[in-house]
């Protein structure tokens, strides 16, 4: 089953490709979005970037995010679809997260794998 979260904001194009060429160095960056009224950060390394078209704004992004980014204490806070990502045996320390996003807007979608 898949599930979508709306970013409402973001990186500058030259933050994710940042992100990308600094993976190495554990860069992460933030993306957000609002749940149940709160706006929630999202840390993530940058795993790849593709274009989604020729505009050079829209790119297709394959995240990392890893649970100690959110921190425990929080994990509340995060959408259930968000949370169930995590669960398995043993209990997962990073996922991988695929998104939509346009630079322009810095706005996208996350699309959540259960």
């Amino acid at each position: 089953m898949m599930h979508e979260i709306q970013l409402t904001a973001g990186p500058s194009r030259e933050d994710l490709f940042d992100g990308l060429r600094l993976f190495a160095e554990k860069r992460q960056i933030d993306f957000f979005f609002i749940h149940n009224g709160r706006q929630i950060t999202l840390p993530v390394s940058m795993k790849a970037i593709e274009a989604e078209d020729g505009s050079g704004n829209c790119w297709n992004l394959q995240m990392i995010l890893k649970l100690e980014s959110i921190g425990g204490e929080n994990m509340h806070l995060i959408p259930l679809s968000l949370r169930k990502a995590f669960m398995g045996n043993p209990t997962k320390s990073a996922i991988i997260l695929k998104a939509f996003y346009s630079s322009k807007t810095r706005k996208g979608t996350l699309t959540i794998k259960e």
